[in-house]
């Protein structure tokens, strides 16, 4: 994928154009009929259901999309699209709405709270179970003092208090039902407590007012002074209710023998009630206000608990009678609600985030481990394997071809048990070039320039007559700082009517023409001419006998391979032959070039040594990179791996009509063959060892790394979904293979997410909304510490600094880049070749210039073959 991938993205326009590729349309057209398998035709069931109200018409009007094909993968996106944002809300909802339902947000606040609130820029009083901010009320004017100075001082003594005791109800008032004017005539009071402690009601207090205190406001003559003229006054500067944590009012009732009691959440302090109904002053019951039974159950002499809701269910009362004792008692006694913040149903979704990011720890304290036990290993003495180093090439220039090839022939390994096979894709001139690619690889093996091979057909990977295509062999020995290694370069020539690009037929094409050569090998299966040549060039110019070849190093045209980096992957394949696939470590060759390269360094990093090594202990490491890995060509009992039937011919599709396969094979056809590889051979292990090691060139600018993660993501959801679906993987429940790659798609769809995530925990954590906001953030930062620890122990001390530059730029890599990579999920070339349904059967319509038949294509055994020769 790589640096290729991002290559092969200029070739031509993209999905909404229906862009013709390289080949000029004609007038013949080649017609197959398509398979639909069941879960295609469900899938597209589902896409219409959810892009049904786009009118197609539109599409090709204002879209541009005139093919149905195109049309039908624009569908495809948006209902993905669609899916995708969905999770994103039920995960958002999962984290923030479900605890906002569970627990709807409470403006309320503790006696503690209320104390901290004594100052002249915020002062808060708590009365009668509300809190009111009386900050301002305080610089009014009130008109009960002349000496303005001494009702400020005054105010300022209540900020921080419960005033319940400055407001004294006549019990007339409050519970009409019980005491008349006739029965009261002089006001009868319980005096609040404030607080815990009581009040002494001879005390002046500012507002308290009796009618022997012979009040000289009219306002305050008013029996209904609270309820008419102070309630409406403080309404204006109300912030919320009181709340009382129950175990406190527990304690209250049991230890200090206190009269706080509970009806449904809601606090009642009783105690001014049993107090006067027990005094001396008592005479004729007359402080005896409320039902004998409710009284019976508030005084409980401190047995049972402080919450009596479900006697007061019990009581057998008519419903007038049960209304008129709760109205006087809450306009008398009510103090607040249980502050019921701390309970399981309010701090669900806080421990579910907690969870949540503790299962991240664990994940990546078992990733830490792993990436422990890959430490430094002593350099292996290699077997006598022989290996195929192949590298495809587009549009690179000298310098990464040199370093390339440089590299490859520098490897500190027998000389004569490796081949250098160059596929230049095309004879094509590279943007900056001053000449085709073919050229610049010849000359840099030292071909003679002179030196023109015939042109040998095969058979491509492509559809109608593009399936044939031309290729020439060059073979010989190149020479570097004491090695010399054999090389062969097979450069795609294309047929003699093709207008541009001749010979370019993708970089999947140029793997394959490699893997069936050794497929046909292996079978003695009839070839191409230019298998043929192939063979020839191998085993009487070169010296090798194709049979010889066991692994296949795949290197993309602009990496550095490290010395002794082949070594260790033939020694690790050798000391372990159920391994099928092995991959080493990427780095970067340019990370200061700027700051998009910088951005990227610790990304590699860690997706290595955590997530690759991670993978590699259940032995099913999910993309082998194509810029550096390496794959066995038969197991140690001749039984066919990568060159086996089914991989070659799943990984040869040449129909890529749908969104799905141009996501695997044209956008990520690299991991796309890990992902076979896993499907065919489960049995066998896919491995990375950090001992091997590559540098390749990271985009250098935001522009091309857009388009390079764009592929990436788009192929990981993919791939990663094909992996779901596989019947062999290791492992069960939460501890498989399988539920890692479903953690790693959940993680790639809901990547955007992750941002709003944290920006709430933040928020969580500053407001004090929960505790567990600032315990998530310290695991959270816990994870990137145990990093930094992985960086200390292998003294890579500069990727602390290289993950600080990705944390800053955390917005781009988890929201920008995968919602750009989500939308342009059908952005590549159409080229000539169409899907229509007729009759309700799918058919592939190929526009070609000329009519083809891959019979025409000779085919002959090597043993037929050498016998002419």
């Amino acid at each position: 994928m790589d640096a290729y991938a991002q290559k092969e993205e200029a070739k031509g326009p993209t999905g909404g154009t229906g862009g013709e590729g390289n080949v000029d349309k004609g007038g013949h057209e080649h017609i197959e009929d398509l398979d639909t398998t069941m879960s295609r035709r469900l899938w597209v069931g589902a896409t219409w259901a959810l892009t049904f109200w786009i009118p197609s018409p539109f599409l090709g009007i204002c879209g541009r999309m005139k093919r149905p094909d195109v049309r039908m993968a624009w569908r495809e996106k948006v209902a993905i699209c669609i899916l995708i944002v969905f999770m994103w809300f039920l995960l958002l909802f999962i984290i923030i709405g479900l605890g906002l339902i569970l627990c709807p947000k409470e403006y309320v606040w503790t006696l503690d709270d209320v104390s901290g609130r004594d100052t002249e820029k915020s002062s808060y009083v708590a009365l009668r179970g509300t809190v009111y901010d009386i900050t301002d009320f305080m610089k009014q004017k009130h008109g009960t003092s002349a000496y303005k100075s001494t009702e400020d001082a005054i105010l300022a003594s209540y900020a921080g208090n419960d005033i319940n005791a400055s407001f004294p109800i006549p019990v007339r008032v409050a519970c009409p039902q019980f005491v008349t004017q006739k029965d009261d005539p002089n006001y009868l009071y319980f005096y609040p407590v404030q607080g815990a402690s009581e009040v002494n009601p001879d005390e002046a207090n500012m507002f308290q007012h009796t009618m022997n205190r012979d009040p000289t406001s009219k306002e305050l003559q008013d029996p209904s002074f609270f309820t008419k003229y102070a309630l409406p006054t403080l309404d204006k500067f109300k912030k919320g209710g009181v709340v009382w944590k129950y175990d406190w009012i527990e304690s209250m009732y049991k230890e200090q023998s206190k009269y706080w009691r509970v009806v449904n959440k809601e606090v009642f302090n009783l105690q001014p009630y049993f107090d006067a109904a027990k005094g001396d002053l008592n005479v004729n019951k007359k402080y005896n206000i409320l039902d004998s039974r409710l009284e019976e159950i508030m005084d409980q002499g401190g047995y049972g608990t402080a919450d009596v809701t479900k006697d007061w269910e019990t009581l057998t009362w008519d419903p007038a009678t049960r209304q008129a004792n709760y109205n006087c008692m809450k306009n008398l006694f009510y103090v607040g609600n249980v502050d019921d913040r701390q309970s399981v149903r309010c701090l669900f979704t806080n421990y579910m985030l907690l969870a949540f990011a503790c299962l991240l720890m664990l994940v990546v304290l078992v990733k830490f481990l792993a990436a422990l036990q890959f430490g430094n290993k002593r350099r292996p003495v290699p077997p006598n394997k022989f290996v195929v180093c192949q590298v495809p090439c587009y549009t690179e220039d000298d310098e990464s071809l040199i370093k390339t090839v440089n590299s490859l022939t520098g490897l500190e390994y027998q000389d004569n048990h490796k081949l250098i096979f160059i596929a230049c894709d095309g004879n094509i001139i590279g943007s900056g070039n001053d000449k085709p690619t073919p050229r610049i690889v010849l000359d840099i093996l030292g071909v003679d320039p002179e030196y023109d091979p015939p042109g040998r057909d095969y058979l491509a990977i492509a559809e109608g007559s593009r399936r044939h295509n031309i290729g020439k062999v060059y073979s010989g020995l190149y020479e570097y700082e004491g090695h010399v290694v054999p090389f062969m370069v097979v450069v795609k020539v294309g047929t003699p009517d093709e207008a541009n690009r001749s010979g370019n037929r993708g970089k999947r094409d140029s793997q394959i023409l490699l893997m069936s050569f050794f497929n046909k090998v292996h079978f003695d299966l009839p070839m191409t001419p230019l298998e043929l040549e192939m063979f020839h060039q191998m085993r009487h110019i070169i010296g090798i006998d194709p049979h010889s070849f066991e692994y296949i190093l795949q290197v993309d045209a602009d990496t550095e391979v490290m010395p002794d980096s082949l070594s260790r992957l033939i020694a690790a394949c050798s000391s372990d032959q159920r391994i099928a696939g092995i991959c080493g470590e990427t780095m970067l060759g340019n990370e200061n070039k700027s700051w998009t390269t910088m951005m990227q360094v610790y990304e590699y990093f860690i997706s290595h040594h955590m997530a690759k090594a991670f993978e590699s202990l259940f032995g099913s490491v999910t993309c082998l990179p194509g810029c550096f890995c390496m794959y066995r060509l038969r197991s140690a009992d001749g039984k066919p791996l990568l060159v086996a039937k089914p991989v070659l011919e799943a990984y040869s599709e040449l129909h890529v009509d749908t969104l799905h396969k141009k996501n695997l094979l044209s956008l990520g056809e690299d991991r796309y063959l890990t992902t076979l590889m896993m499907k065919h051979f489960p049995q066998f292990k896919y491995k990375f060892i950090q001992d091997a090691k590559c540098k390749t060139i990271a985009p250098e600018k935001w522009a091309v790394l857009m388009s390079q993660r764009r592929r990436w993501i788009n192929s990981t959801i993919h791939n990663l979904a094909e992996l779901m679906f596989l019947q062999d993987m290791c492992g069960f429940c939460c501890f498989s293979m399988r539920f890692v790659v479903f953690l790693d798609l959940f993680g790639t769809i809901t990547m955007p997410t992750t941002l709003g995530y944290f920006i709430y925990l933040i928020y969580v954590a500053v407001t004090g909304l929960a505790d567990v906001g600032y315990i998530s953030l310290i695991l959270i930062g816990c994870i990137y510490g145990v990093q930094a620890i992985i960086f200390i122990l292998r003294r890579e001390w500069q990727h602390i600094g290289w993950m600080i530059i990705y944390l800053l730029a955390y917005p781009l890599w988890s929201c920008i880049l995968p919602i750009y990579s989500f939308w342009h999920m059908d952005d590549f070339s159409w080229g000539n070749t169409r899907v229509v349904v007729d009759d309700g059967k799918r058919k592939l319509i190929v526009n070609d210039d000329k009519e083809f038949d891959p019979a025409s294509i000779p085919q002959r055994r090597w043993k037929e073959y050498e016998m002419d020769l």
